[in-house]
């Protein structure tokens, strides 16, 4: 690294008097931090097991709901009631036996029943909420099953009605597509649930607040099939009031927030980051030299966050006043010398922000926060650190002063859960990572208060002086597209687009810029949009490839959360990274996870027919000294991160003998540039696995339609013929087709010049040829767009 890039990541520590709390080399921080005014310090449960916790504050301390991880068994789903002292009161197992359970909540009712609610799977992509209220004599009644229907019912949250009882709101898979579900529980009868959104497309994360006089505000972020919105919803006695959009246009807006206090005002908050999100974008063009080019508009899923804080009217939901919150590493990101045009707050991060309003009416911010001055200036990776956590409370139409935790999180799908107490807020959240690196911090549950000292300001004039409403130009939802839907030898085939190679941050790679699991799965449902998805973090930072840990048992749920009836299909998957072999891998099963430390081929003796193993580009020539078909079905030619195809190397392998279909992945940061495609009579998790060990796949950089096969055979298929059918190719582009090109046993045999963006190709081999052959498809667009069929192996025996 040159002098002067130094200078300017050590220069920017001076600039913002930010707490260098910092992973560094050569005395250069790699990641900041706002100094903070004050330090909390947290406890810690006794167990760092535990996870996913909840908290509610009563007279007597605070009630947690929690869940830990019995390894190889499932989650057990505890409540207890925590006095000031940190000396337990009450501890009670709710869960009769280990099982699949998230996002625990305790909550107290006006009338002072306690209650807890929680997702349980009932099988694996059928997770429901339930709720189950504290009787007389501190036992709990049996669950009431609050979602209706199957498939995914998630992230639910609750909120007490003055009048009694509690409402929820939640995401639900509706027939394939994720909406936002309310309804009304008490301890005598249950509403009928209600449909609050009305999208065409992904609705997601709703927030919850009830108003004194009882109204229920909901608030929620939805794809409109461009971007991400934040909307919000009232319901008045018995009426529910129109959408209304507080954020829209092109940049990504979403995880909203909403809140009310005693005076009627009502609250929302949200996060952004930059335009095109989710759209077509490679890490790294030719002759980058391992270079990444990141930038505010058009980037990874993870370029920069910052909050917006608006006053909404109690009515029309109309934003009154905003409010602008201290945020000074974006001020520093955007004066960084040096950094490329596009490059203005790129690598500052202030997200997962909650509202909180306390017994005395003060509005409370919490949110976590890291900045990375290095990222998209200087081409630095492997590098990850704590998230710090922050408050700032709203007194006197100013913000008090800047508090934080002595434990943060070690990722970005870690809970953080916090409510207002006697004095001020109580937090608890989950702390901890498991990558690599050996660590001596924490693991588990933490929890803290903060206390407000002053009611003076230490920042004035905390709102905006101009309110803008302006909302952007409003994009109407699009249908969603239909699959295409082929015939060949009288079966019926659809066609499947996915990836089968993608990060977050649990990875340590890229860990700032690829985005948490919730991004990605956002991507592939919405942005991309996808069919199926398998997310591949390193099984170096999945506490090295142990199957009974934590972070393994948190990814695995994500997968059983985010399937959607006939529309998308999440894999159990990770990436095997050795240096002679490196290999993603995928299965029907959640119980494969296992270490990187051994050699491929004992790996390959250990899985069945529900697992198999991709090829990860670029190949190492000591790929093709290890020989199992079935065990790996598939190679990566293309990846968007790299933006390169792998066509010699991946020949190579063909004419030693090995057999594998063509797909392309990701990898790290890309996004919409690559696609692993499947051909498949069965839509569900295991029909589209099957058909990509059965090789009917191909690999292309937009998305393109290509269908190729002889006389009544699939591309990826071998059989015997007397003579050589013709090969017919199917095709339609997303730009006009520049040519077909026809190989055989590696080299190139015909080119069929395109005439528009669809058609119709067909070569016919030599009738003389005989033996074993090895025929395969190139099509490249006039936009320079690509794909690549699976082969077909034919032995000719006339």
């Amino acid at each position: 690294m040159t002098l002067i890039k130094r200078g300017i990541l050590l220069s920017l520590g001076i600039l913002l008097s930010l707490h260098l709390h910092a992973q560094k080399a050569d005395d250069k921080p790699f990641f900041l931090y706002d100094k903070a005014d004050q330090k909390i310090p947290a406890s810690m449960l006794d167990n760092p097991l535990f996870y996913d916790a909840g908290v509610a504050s009563a007279k007597e301390g605070l009630w947690l709901a929690w869940l830990e991880l019995q390894p190889g068994k499932g989650d057990l789903l505890w409540i207890g009631l925590r006095s000031p002292d940190g000396k337990w009161l009450n501890k009670i197992q709710l869960s009769p036996k280990p099982g699949d359970y998230a996002n625990p909540i305790p909550i107290i009712d006006a009338q002072g029943q306690l209650w807890i609610t929680y997702e349980f799977a009932v099988t694996n992509g059928d997770w429901n909420i339930f709720a189950q209220s504290q009787n007389k004599d501190g036992t709990f009644s049996a669950p009431v099953r609050v979602s209706p229907g199957i498939g995914a019912d998630i992230n639910h949250r609750v909120a007490a009605h003055p009048q009694g009882g509690i409402w929820f709101v939640w995401q639900s898979d509706r027939k394939g597509q994720f909406d936002i579900l309310a309804r009304h529980l008490t301890s005598t009868e249950m509403s009928e649930p209600m449909v609050v959104s009305q999208s065409s497309f992904g609705d997601w994360q709703p927030s919850l607040t009830i108003a004194t006089n009882g109204d229920v505000y909901v608030a929620w972020d939805s794809y409109d099939s461009k971007s991400y919105n934040v909307l919000a919803r009232a319901l008045h006695g018995k009426e529910w009031g129109n959408i209304v959009t507080l954020a829209d246009g092109p940049a990504f807006q979403a995880h909203a927030q909403i809140a009310s206090d005693k005076n009627g005002k009502i609250w929302a908050l949200w996060e952004e980051d930059g335009e095109n999100w989710g759209s077509t974008y490679r890490a790294r063009m030719p002759g980058d030299k391992g270079s990444t080019k990141i930038g505010d508009k058009v980037g990874p899923l993870h370029r920069f966050r910052r909050l917006r804080i608006a006053e909404l009217d109690s009515q029309s939901l109309a934003i009154t006043r905003t409010l602008e919150l201290p945020m000074p590493s974006l001020d520093a990101a955007a004066k960084r010398p040096d950094a490329p045009a596009e490059v203005k707050f790129t690598g500052a991060f202030y997200e997962g922000g909650q509202l909180i309003v306390d017994h005395q009416g003060h509005l409370w911010v919490t949110y976590r926060h890291f900045y990375t001055p290095w990222v998209g200036v200087v081409p630095e990776h492997h590098k990850q650190d704590s998230w710090f956590l922050y408050a700032r409370c709203l007194v006197n139409e100013g913000w008090s002063k800047l508090y934080t935790f002595d434990i943060g999180q070690g990722d970005g799908l870690q809970r953080f859960s916090v409510i207002p107490n006697q004095t001020g807020i109580a937090a608890v959240w989950t702390t901890g990572r498991t990558d690599r690196r050996k660590t001596d911090k924490p693991h588990g549950i933490a929890l803290a208060s903060i206390k407000l000292d002053s009611e003076s300001p230490l920042i004035p004039n905390a709102f905006a002086k101009n309110v803008n409403q302006s909302r952007g130009v409003p994009v109407r939802p699009l249908p969603r597209l239909a699959r295409p839907i082929t015939e060949l030898a009288g079966k019926n085939y659809e066609l499947f687009y996915g990836d089968l190679h993608r990060h977050t941050d649990i990875s340590l790679c890229f860990a700032p810029s690829d985005g948490t699991i919730d991004d990605a799965y956002r991507y592939a449902i919405d942005a991309a949009p996808l069919d199926f998805l398998g997310i591949t973090d390193h099984t170096h930072d999945l506490a090295m490839g142990d199957p009974l840990s934590l972070i393994w048992w948190r990814s695995r749920k994500e997968v059983n959360r985010h399937q959607l009836q006939n529309t998308f299909v999440p894999f159990y998957s990770y990436e095997r990274s050795r240096a002679d072999t490196d290999h993603n891998v995928i299965s029907l099963r959640d119980d494969m996870l296992r270490p990187h430390t051994y050699p491929l081929t004992q790996f390959w003796g250990q899985i069945d027919t529900n697992t198999f193993t991709i090829a990860h580009q670029p190949f190492n020539r000591l790929l093709w000294n290890y020989h199992d078909d079935i065990h790996r079905p598939l190679v990566e030619l293309y990846q968007g991160f790299r933006n390169d195809a792998k066509e010699d190397a991946a020949r190579e392998g063909l004419l030693r003998g090995h057999k594998f279909g063509i797909i392309a992945s990701s990898d790290h940061l890309s996004t919409s540039a690559s696609y692993a495609c499947v051909w498949s009579a069965d839509g569900s998790r295991e029909g589209i696995f099957r058909a990509m060990q059965s090789r009917r796949t191909y690999g292309t950089t937009a998305r393109i339609l290509l269908k190729v096969f002889a006389g009544d055979h699939w591309m990826g298929e071998s059989f015997t013929a007397k003579t050589m059918p013709p090969v017919c190719i199917e095709a339609e582009g997303t730009a006009p087709i520049a040519k077909v090109q026809i190989f055989v046993d590696g080299d190139l045999k015909k080119d069929l010049l395109g005439n528009g963006a669809e058609g119709k190709f067909v070569y016919e081999p030599d009738a003389s040829l005989t033996g074993s052959h090895i025929f395969y498809v190139r099509l490249e667009q006039s936009d320079g767009n690509r794909a690549w069929s699976s082969p077909l192996w034919v032995d000719i025996k006339p």
